[in-house]
């Protein structure tokens, strides 16, 4: 029986294997400091690449310091942050162009100002490529990047980007993004709690709706309410039967949890 010294939790920590992770005991001090490093490395990770359930993966993570699942998982993790700071340092000593290129690939083929700004490249930067071409002015403050093949996402994410700060896909026109309830709407539901001045075209529908961060999520880079939200909201606009359907398929593909599934239903049952 071997306990863990604290050069073996560092290494742990830093992606290292230990050299015997089935001979190695964890005390109750060590779990305690491996269930930070789960806490503090893991949990912003899980948290952000799998919103829809992090609950029940940071429980897992953090309850279960089974050594050897535990290993995999920090170095996982830390494999990905060396990845990420990578990807970071690359878009800084890369051009405008490319950087604002790579921002878009995952935001359906746009990029905003602010979008920009977050990646050194300032407005007037902007203006100039738009200018030289390979950039879409499509509305103030926002750009298509050229020889992007959004495909379907495409027009929801202008809807939102349009808008503008603080706005997301609404209702029906998030279950339309994912091809749930067999809906079509003609119009894209776009909700703010701001006021919005600018024009925007007919296809877009502004609706107010004050919707609290933990219904809050984005979908291949389309800031959107979360599809459980999107089903109470659609309630009574489309058919319950569909709505039926939507929350088995969404719980399948991973939109929602499965215990998510008999309150929905039953909220569907009772309108």
């Amino acid at each position: 029986m071997v306990l863990v010294p604290s050069r073996t939790v560092a290494a742990v920590a830093a992606g290292h294997e230990p050299a015997d992770a089935s001979a190695v005991v964890l005390t109750d001090e060590i779990r305690e400091r491996l269930a930070d490093v789960a806490r503090r490395v893991v949990a912003p990770q899980i948290e952000a690449a799998l919103k829809p359930i992090r609950d029940e993966l940071i429980a897992a993570a953090v309850g279960s310091l089974d050594a050897e699942a535990l290993r995999v998982i920090v170095s996982a993790m830390a494999r990905n942050v060396i990845r990420e700071a990578e990807v970071t340092e690359a878009i800084g000593h890369a051009s405008y162009r490319a950087r604002l290129y790579a921002v878009a690939l995952s935001h359906q083929g746009f990029i905003t100002t602010d979008m920009a700004d977050l990646v050194g490249v300032p407005p007037v930067e902007l203006r100039k490529i738009a200018a030289r071409g390979g950039l879409t002015n499509v509305a103030r403050g926002l750009y298509r990047v050229d020889g992007i093949d959004a495909g379907d996402g495409a027009p929801y994410a202008e809807a939102v980007f349009r808008v503008g700060e603080d706005a997301h896909l609404h209702a029906e026109s998030v279950l339309a993004f994912h091809h749930l309830a067999f809906v079509n709407p003609s119009r894209i539901k776009v909700a703010t709690t701001r006021r919005v001045r600018r024009e925007l075209p007919a296809h877009i529908l502004l609706v107010r709706a004050a919707v609290g961060p933990d219904e809050l999520t984005e979908y291949e880079g389309v800031p959107s309410a979360t599809v459980e939200r999107a089903i109470r909201d659609s309630i009574g606009s489309v058919m319950s039967d569909r709505l039926i359907e939507a929350t088995h398929r969404a719980a399948d593909e991973g939109l929602i949890r499965r215990r998510q599934i008999d309150p929905l239903l039953a909220e569907i049952g009772a309108a």
